[in-house]
């Protein structure tokens, strides 16, 4: 018997993983980060967010998911990520990097 993560969600069928995989496998580059919400880039596209604590591995995991060691740049001091960061994947999408709350060594 597996367990699965969310009791209501079915297992993933081997296309799902494949569309997920090939979610983060085209072309991801840094488009900006954004300090004050007049620098967002235009709401045009699906963003998929990566918001959570300090120093929980939002950068590593966006890392990770696309295959790439320093796309998102990560630090081991809490708190670092302090802009909102965008990358573009393919023409449709963005990751999207939000900055860690809670406990922070960052000024």
């Amino acid at each position: 018997m597996t367990t699965q993560p969310f009791p209501f969600a079915p297992d993933p069928t081997p296309e799902d993983r494949e569309t997920g995989r090939l979610m983060f496998a085209g072309p991801i580059d840094f488009l900006k980060g954004a300090v004050a919400m007049d620098g967002l880039p235009p709401a045009d596209r699906l963003e998929v967010c990566f918001a959570g604590r300090s120093n929980v591995g939002k950068s590593s995991l966006i890392n990770a998911l696309t295959g790439r060691k320093n796309l998102a740049r990560a630090s081991n001091t809490p708190g670092r990520t302090q802009e909102i960061n965008y990358f573009t994947v393919g023409e449709d999408r963005y990751l999207v990097d939000l900055p860690g709350y809670g406990y922070a060594e960052a000024p």
